[in-house]
């Protein structure tokens, strides 16, 4: 399932595999928890935070979740943040958590593509097994 600009979606047994790509200006966010093999994935703007609630809208709040979280910055925000949205979208999850949710940085090493077309970059995240499996001009990051 690939997650469109200003959506987001979530891994199911039918669709185990989820990322996004056009990430130029943008930033895609990866939830994951590990234990029930849930991803979740949004694709934003300097304007993250509609995408925060639309991807929490998706956590059932019935069971207990520890999500990691992994903000990646698309090719030209990498460099220039201005508006420092990685670190608001980090500092979000630092610090939100509820009885049921809670938040902790994914700092496994990432694998995302680079898309000389659109001079973007595009991740894809397979929820069984906990890994990226981007693949052409693969940039390992971290």
């Amino acid at each position: 399932m690939i997650v469109e600009m200003n959506e987001v979606g979530i891994s199911s047994e039918e669709y185990p595999i989820i990322g996004t790509h056009a990430l130029a200006t943008c930033f895609g966010i990866l939830l994951y928890e590990e234990t029930k093999k849930i991803a979740i994935v949004g694709h934003c703007t300097s304007d993250w935070i509609p995408i925060i609630l639309k991807m929490l809208n998706l956590i059932d709040n019935d069971d207990k979740y520890c999500f990691k979280y992994l903000v990646i910055p698309g090719f030209y925000s990498e460099q220039n943040d201005i508006y420092k949205t990685k670190l608001k979208i980090e500092t979000f999850f630092n610090i939100f958590k509820t009885d049921k949710v809670t938040f902790e940085p994914f700092t496994e090493k990432y694998i995302i593509t680079f898309d000389e077309k659109t001079s973007s970059y595009e991740f894809l995240f397979d929820s069984r097994i906990g890994k990226f499996v981007s693949e052409k001009n693969n940039y390992i990051k971290k």
